[in-house]
């Protein structure tokens, strides 16, 4: 065989391997087209403003490629990680996650249509938050201690505004600690939880830090605690749960980003550092702690799925408890 057939040879065997191989492996290079940023939240939420400003920060980062967001509200997150798993998983698609979609629907939902641990892969996590323990201004309690020796004299004496499943471990924690029981009110928003603490309807309520401040500052609700391990910047004179009497107690709210687990390794690298760099940058940092009242919380891939796992195994016990399943 002469040198010329060998090379012709060797050229149409480079391109047989080539088309053999999974696109992500025949091309290293990514991303290839423009990346979605799924969020399951409608428009102008605090969520799907702070993944905008991310989504926009990691675009020179990404090759090139642009940007957009989509929102998929609906579901309590189902609905959106449903359209992620329906695409290519080639890292062109990125879902907004949360205690949410990842840590309380498996425990609440024996029919959930997807398995969080086996289908989605974490790559950073943006912020979080911890939540503040409020009662009306009206209210006689005026602080942690005073509120809890009224919930233990007798079983549910007081009240306590529940609208979100992730919040109601956040008060089974609380009753489990201080040793008592609370007599829960389901709500569907968070609006008429406040309503009704500032009319005298109901006595507690864990609340957002950002969408209470407002009401607090206004003297129509009364904080009596944060949730976090350290007191709040905006809220310095109000103690931690872990202050006023439970020194393993802690509860935040946290938002990340994610793909589906089947994502090629390389894209998932490209993108976490993406992230991580945009998320590094004063203009996140400002929007997160002076405009969303949150705290800077960045860690990748490996961190994130480890806290992940770390919060199911806790919530999945407290919520033994009480029956929240969906069934």
């Amino acid at each position: 065989m002469n040198r010329r057939h060998t090379l012709r040879l060797l050229g149409a065997l480079t391109s047989l391997c080539a088309a053999a191989l999974p696109p992500a492996l025949a091309n290293d290079a990514f991303p290839t087209r423009p990346v979605r940023f799924i969020v399951p939240l409608g428009p102008g939420s605090g969520s799907d403003t702070i993944t905008r400003l991310v989504a926009k920060l990691a675009t020179p980062e990404l090759g090139g490629q642009s940007t957009f967001i989509e929102n998929k509200p609906g579901g309590d997150a189902v609905l959106a990680v449903q359209s992620l798993l329906a695409a290519p998983a080639d890292g062109s698609s990125v879902l907004m996650l949360s205690p949410s979609s990842m840590v309380i629907n498996p425990i609440i939902n024996d029919s959930l249509p997807y398995d969080a641990q086996k289908d989605l892969r974490p790559l950073a996590t943006m912020l979080r938050s911890a939540a503040v323990l409020v009662t009306g201004a009206a209210s006689p309690y005026k602080t942690y201690a005073e509120a809890m020796a009224a919930a233990g004299k007798a079983p549910n004496a007081v009240s306590m505004a529940s609208y979100s499943n992730h919040y109601r471990i956040g008060a089974l924690m609380l009753q489990q600690g201080a040793g008592v029981a609370f007599n829960y009110i389901p709500y569907k928003t968070p609006g008429q939880v406040q309503t009704d603490l500032m009319g005298g309807q109901v006595d507690l309520a864990l609340l957002d830090i950002g969408g209470a401040l407002p009401l607090i500052a206004a003297g129509k609700l009364r904080p009596l605690a944060v949730t976090g391990k350290e007191r709040h910047p905006k809220l310095a004179s109000v103690p931690t749960v872990r202050e006023s009497g439970q020194p393993q107690y802690d509860l935040y709210v946290w938002i990340g980003l994610g793909v589906a687990a089947t994502t090629p390794e390389p894209a998932v690298k490209t993108l976490e550092a993406a992230l991580l760099k945009a998320m590094a940058q004063p203009e996140f940092k400002t929007y997160v702690t002076d405009t969303a009242g949150a705290e800077v919380y960045t860690v990748g891939s490996k961190e994130m799925a480890d806290m992940i796992a770390s919060e199911s195994a806790r919530y999945r016990a407290l919520a033994k408890l009480v029956d929240l399943s969906q069934k």
